[in-house]
């Protein structure tokens, strides 16, 4: 059977469930692919998205092509869309939807090719799936739906040579899927038609997964052990640094190594060249101040690192007839590609997963190069609690009412804004977290490449009124522009000291109030929304008077 949907999430999932059920299914994601599809290999039945015919666009295609103008078309359509036609099946029903195939099929009378090997991840584990298919040298496609979505293994001669599981493609969705414990799959046999991504030999490919799943475990476990969030340390200096850790910032904390790690410390060589020398090692127990993501002089140090219990090393051991510890993964300049990709997605905070799916490289490498960073204080941890805020307590709603409603300027539409002046670096991470304020509503654009005025959200604070947040980028090459922003303003917070005597002429000049945020309130994290929150506050009661 061909099977047509343009969601390529529903396919997968949809593909696998037929063909544990003995079905054969070529997918397409669109009707100009379907026709091209179906011209190939001629398929029994046609199942597809309705939405991919509207204007009988589907059923035309077909019809135009005389070979495939008796072929049966059914269509897939959700409950909400009332009882389903003579030619549509429910998504969610997959008996049905075989059952219907049967019927529609010209060889429904036939028996369906049974499927040689199903059955769940828990009793038969994909790595001695995969041996078991290697042994037999099988060719086909080993269809697997795990709780987190479907995935699909391409077979030949025994050899894995591609894979795919949701967004991730090749030996990083191979690796991922090995440690999957839960889920359902099924083989079906044939040669498959793909191009082959793996090159690697199957039986290579699972011993490096049987070293790296375990621990990937054990790294993400040490790394985010309540699911932690991670975002780069905020610098002394505007400047972003995407350069790899230099000689005297070595992979190790001085404060926490034991004496039976000296020698690897003394020894140790910046990332950039030398961190495939970095010893083993496992986080120590995190106190919930080291993750209240503090800004660097105000912030306790990042959580530390220790040398690995000698229990582990004996197990090790155990696993591994050798007593020096894995060497780590990638090559020096692999690692510093990584280290510079954490780097620059981390200017706003991702969890373990976003960090894992968005860079391309093994699982194992991201996690140890992360470690590395986070050991040496560029990268830190944020707790969930500090992700996202109210804006203020709901019993101080009605008093910041009154101050936003002080605020209105004569002649300006409303609502009254508040500009929040900092580096084009900064107002990404600032932009990220008004995000995260709970009574905000951001645009819904991306903003602009430009170093231009912007808009951050409005918060909402009930009554119809609001407060209207605005970004202000002080590149001083961009100050003829500020004036779009300046004009009507309650007051402008200044973040750093770029631009200040660009920033403060113009507020002299249009008669606004100027606040520096860190006289008001002290080093500030730009990356909480909790402190984002707490300084706006304190510039509605200063532009008020109060």
């Amino acid at each position: 059977m061909l099977l047509v949907d343009s969601d390529v999430d529903a396919l997968g999932a949809l593909a696998s469930a037929l063909r544990a059920r003995g079905l054969t299914v070529t997918n397409a994601n669109g009707a100009f692919e379907a026709v091209e599809q179906a011209f190939k290999r001629r398929p029994d039945v046609v199942l597809a998205a309705r939405a991919l015919d509207e204007d009988n666009a589907l059923a035309d295609a077909f019809a135009a092509v005389p070979d495939l103008a008796d072929t049966p078309i059914l269509f897939l359509v959700d409950g909400a869309e009332g009882d389903p036609s003579f030619d549509e099946v429910l998504r969610g029903d997959v008996d049905h939807i075989v059952s219907r195939i049967t019927e529609a099929s010209p060889r429904g009378s036939k028996p369906t090719v049974p499927q040689e090997i199903r059955g769940d991840l828990e009793q038969a584990p994909l790595v001695d799936l995969l041996q078991l298919l290697a042994m037999n040298r099988r060719s086909g496609t080993l269809g697997i739906t795990t709780p987190t979505g479907a995935a699909e293994l391409r077979l030949s001669a025994g050899e894995v040579i591609d894979a795919v599981y949701r967004r991730l493609e090749g030996e990083k969705a191979l690796y991922r899927l090995l440690g999957e414990r839960d889920g359902h799959f099924a083989f079906s046999p044939g040669e498959p038609a793909s191009a082959r991504r793996i090159m690697a030999p199957t039986s290579r490919l699972l011993m490096e997964a049987l070293r790296q799943v375990d621990e990937v475990q054990r790294r993400r476990a040490e790394l985010a052990p309540a699911g932690e969030a991670f975002l780069v340390t905020e610098p002394a200096s505007d400047d972003l640094d995407l350069s790899p850790l230099p000689d005297h910032e070595t992979f190790s904390v001085d404060a926490t190594f034991g004496d039976s790690a000296a020698a690897d410390r003394a020894s140790a060589a910046p990332l950039a060249n030398a961190m495939s020398s970095v010893p083993d090692f496992t986080a120590a127990p995190m106190p919930a101040s080291d993750v209240k993501g503090n800004r660097v002089g105000s912030m306790p140090p990042p959580p530390t690192l220790r040398a690995a219990e000698p229990a582990a090393f004996r197990l090790d051991a155990l696993r591994t007839p050798t007593t020096s510890p894995p060497a780590p993964l990638g090559e020096p300049a692999e690692r510093t590609a990584v280290a510079e990709k954490l780097t620059a997605l981390l200017q706003m905070p991702h969890n373990l997963d976003e960090l894992l799916d968005e860079i391309s490289g093994p699982d194992l490498l991201i996690l140890e190069v992360l470690m590395e960073l986070t050991a040496s204080g560029k990268i830190r941890r944020i707790s969930l609690a500090d992700l996202t805020t109210p804006f203020a307590p709901s019993e101080h709603l009605p008093v910041l009412r009154s101050l936003v409603t002080r605020l209105a300027r004569p002649g300006f539409a409303p609502p009254p804004h508040l500009v929040i002046a900092a580096s084009t670096r900064r107002m990404a991470t600032l932009s990220h977290a008004v995000r995260r304020i709970g009574d905000a509503v951001v645009p819904a654009e991306p903003p602009p490449q430009a170093a231009i005025p912007r808009p951050l959200g409005v918060i909402r604070l009930g009554d119809a009124v609001e407060l209207a947040l605005v970004g202000l980028p002080i590149e001083e090459s961009f100050s003829p522009a500020w004036p779009l922003a300046l004009h009507g303003a309650a007051a402008v917070v200044r973040l750093g000291d770029g631009g200040e005597d660009a920033l403060a002429a113009h507020c002299e000049a249009l008669e606004l109030l100027l606040l520096d945020a860190e006289a008001m309130m002290g080093p500030l994290d730009l990356a909480s929304p909790g402190q984002i929150t707490l300084l706006v506050r304190a510039a509605l009661e200063a532009a008020a008077g109060v």
